[in-house]
């Protein structure tokens, strides 16, 4: 079901008339005259139910004598304009007319009396009401055109609030730009949507930096037009990082890191250097390469538990490369990481990288097992954070090395 949440504001100084009658562009050809804009987008989008949202001093009863005028109890007209002009309407004195606009418009219909939402507090409420009146999967159509004019900041934030706490699919924002009449007397449609996208795009990169999923970036490159060759792969990879399977994961995003290094169509490029340097350890020379970027990213985002996985895996990566085995076989790493823990022993290794390897391997089982470290120097790492976090990186800036 589609719903279009329309806002009615208080229209021209003279209340018997309402809003300027316009005739709204939508695209290149399609007209459609009318004063209220919401009625007109309604039938655009072929909405179901109409919900709309004004305040106790809003033109509702304009809207009501222009839609149903005689069909409605004279009395309960008289008492909605007596209402609207002591700013005293509310919800109760509008569900009397909604089944006589329902039968004028040919859809169902809702009222919403809010306030002024001057406050944080008033915003808050009316997102919450909003919340309430819709359901999961429902497709939303918002109509920002009459009104105060911050209702429409609100809006764009109700927008997302609803996607994300209601589940509904938020399709398009849209406005009636009257002051945008041209000398055809044609008032364009603007829709806003694009501005959810770049809202979108912005919490997919919050949500990468709070948790390294870069997967979140692909329906959003998707929708700019990348080919789905290229945005299938950053979920699969996502599913190999998962698996601490790097190699396959950055053998799938080989082709995406190669185009990134060209324009991106949409709002995309505007977050191409950011999704390039998301990806930057597919760069690496090698697998230990790929995993040490991988430990130092993960460290930067406050994940001791991939940072360390993920340095451990590149100190053993390199050790196995150095002694010219391959660090995808199981059994040429199990040998290299024996023959360096015997080397140990003997003193063939420089300090740091001794102290390097067993820190390495003392967080990544105390993150991984939650057991403590037996070792004093390393189990009061694990009890400073701060500490551990400096110990961590300029252990991992150095982990390759041979």
């Amino acid at each position: 079901m589609t719903t279009l949440i329309s806002f009615l504001g208080k229209g021209r100084d003279d209340r018997a008339k309402g809003y300027r009658t316009a005739r709204y562009r939508f695209g290149e050809r399609e007209i459609r005259e009318t004063a209220y804009f919401g009625l007109a987008l309604a039938e655009q989008v072929r909405a179901e139910r109409l919900i709309l949202i004004g305040t106790s001093s809003s033109m509702w009863d304009v809207l009501v004598e222009n839609l149903v005028g005689d069909q409605a109890d004279e009395s309960q007209r008289l008492e909605l304009m007596d209402a609207v002009a002591r700013s005293a309407v509310d919800e109760d004195m509008l569900r009397r007319f909604e089944p006589l606009i329902q039968r004028s418009i040919c859809r169902r219909v809702g009222s919403l009396v809010i306030g002024a939402a001057a406050e944080t507090a008033e915003q808050q409420v009316i997102l919450a009401r909003l919340a309430e009146r819709l359901s999961k999967r429902e497709r939303v159509v918002i109509d920002v055109t009459h009104g105060y004019r911050h209702l429409g900041m609100l809006a764009l934030a109700a927008a997302r609030y609803l996607t994300h706490v209601s589940g509904v699919e938020v399709d398009a924002v849209y406005y009636g730009a009257l002051e945008m009449t041209g000398s055809d007397r044609e008032t364009p449609v603007v829709r806003l949507d694009g501005l959810l996208h770049l809202q979108a795009w912005t919490e997919a990169l919050a949500a990468f930096e709070a948790s390294g999923d870069f997967s979140r970036f692909a329906p959003l490159l998707a929708a700019d037009g990348l080919e789905l060759e290229l945005t299938n792969a950053l979920p699969r990879a996502w599913r190999f990082i998962n698996l601490t399977n790097v190699h396959d994961a950055a053998t799938a995003l080989r082709p995406l890191c190669e185009r990134l290094k060209n324009p991106l169509a949409g709002v995309a490029e505007l977050f191409r250097g950011r999704l390039r340097q998301a990806l930057r350890w597919v760069e690496g020379k090698d697998l230990a390469e790929q995993q040490r970027r991988l430990a130092l990213q993960s460290l930067r985002r406050g994940d001791f538990l991939r940072a360390s996985l993920f340095g451990l895996e590149a100190f053993l990566s390199r050790a196995t490369l150095d002694s010219g085995g391959d660090p995808l076989r199981y059994v040429d790493k199990q040998r290299a990481e024996k023959a360096f823990e015997e080397e140990l022993d003997d003193r063939k290794h420089p300090h740091w990288k001794r102290e390097a390897y067993w820190m390495l391997k003392s967080v990544r089982n105390a993150c991984a097992h939650g057991s403590l470290p037996t070792h004093r120097p390393h189990l009061a790492l694990v009890r400073n954070p701060d500490r551990l976090a400096q110990e961590l990186e300029a252990t991992l800036n150095r982990v390759t090395n041979t």
